[in-house]
């Protein structure tokens, strides 16, 4: 049944990483200053960067939930571990840019999901 959640988890976290760079980067580059400056270049990397970030959060998502369906030992240190970065995640977005707490929705229904695998457990 923990698998179930484990697989919430990783599909709630996908959103940042694959909508993101379509929908987010579009409207937020242009902010970022002119285009041929220094600025404008290091905040458009800083972006692609947090994006990447989210990429290795949704992979250790999935390998959590992977994990889980071998029975392999290591799912569970893996879920705590992918369950603290959620937590980063959501208590940094709502904490960093309040206006835009719904932000933090996808992570935190996924450490929802993580909580409750744990609580089956």
């Amino acid at each position: 049944m923990s698998t179930f959640f484990f697989w919430a988890a990783a599909a709630s976290v996908a959103f940042h990483p694959l909508l993101y760079p379509v929908l987010g980067l579009k409207r937020i580059v242009p902010g970022c200053g002119p285009p041929p400056g220094y600025w404008h270049r290091r905040l458009v990397l800083n972006l692609l960067e947090t994006n990447l970030g989210m990429v290795l959060n949704l992979g250790l998502a999935v390998g959590v939930a992977l994990s889980a369906e071998s029975a392999s030992p290591l799912a569970w240190p893996l879920a705590a571990v992918a369950a603290g970065v959620d937590l980063v995640y959501t208590v940094a977005i709502v904490a960093l840019t309040p206006r835009d707490w719904w932000h933090g929705l996808p992570t935190g229904l996924a450490l929802v999901a993580y909580a409750i695998a744990f609580a089956l457990a």
